[in-house]
């Protein structure tokens, strides 16, 4: 019985002394006159998310000029390739 308070004890102690990383980007997000919507983290980060004539999310990462399509299926789940 002492060996399990004992290990609930130092497991708990371990929790509170051990720091929880808090890695939160804070963005805010605008809409252009275009319509597209411009993203930008608090590490400079930015994105552009515009709407292809299919009614595709169409997500530019302006750092690495990479291009997501996202789109929702048939069975209502929200898929980017």
């Amino acid at each position: 019985m002492y060996k399990i308070l004992s290990i609930m004890f130092f497991s708990l102690m371990i929790y509170m002394i051990v720091p929880i990383s808090k890695s939160e980007a804070r963005t805010e997000c605008s809409k252009d006159v275009f319509g597209n919507i411009q993203c930008r983290d608090s590490s400079g980060n930015s994105s552009t998310i515009s709407r292809d004539v299919f009614g595709n999310d169409q997500i530019r990462d302006n750092r690495t000029g990479k291009t997501t399509t996202c789109r929702t299926d048939v069975f209502g789940k929200y898929v980017c390739n």
